[in-house]
């Protein structure tokens, strides 16, 4: 059986100046009906997501303020 090879991208959302959500996803797939990332005013947070076969990843910001978005790629899997 052939496998499709994926990255794990860590998305940490650090400095946001409103409460809101993201949602991040493979692109491919399209945007999904609930969010992955909550946070309040100053929070930091992560989390993991996979990619696309692409390697291609969306985030969607859902709030009213602004906040920095990190993305790091935690591994390769075949």
């Amino acid at each position: 059986m052939a496998t499709t090879p994926t990255i794990a991208a860590m998305v940490t959302i650090t400095g946001p100046t409103t409460g809101g959500n993201a949602t991040v996803y493979p692109t491919s797939v399209g945007k999904p009906a609930t969010s992955n990332i909550n946070w309040g005013t100053g929070d930091t947070l992560a989390n993991l997501t996979p990619t696309d076969t692409s390697g291609s990843i969306t985030l969607y910001n859902d709030s009213t303020g602004t906040t920095d978005l990190v993305i790091d790629s935690s591994g390769y899997y075949t």
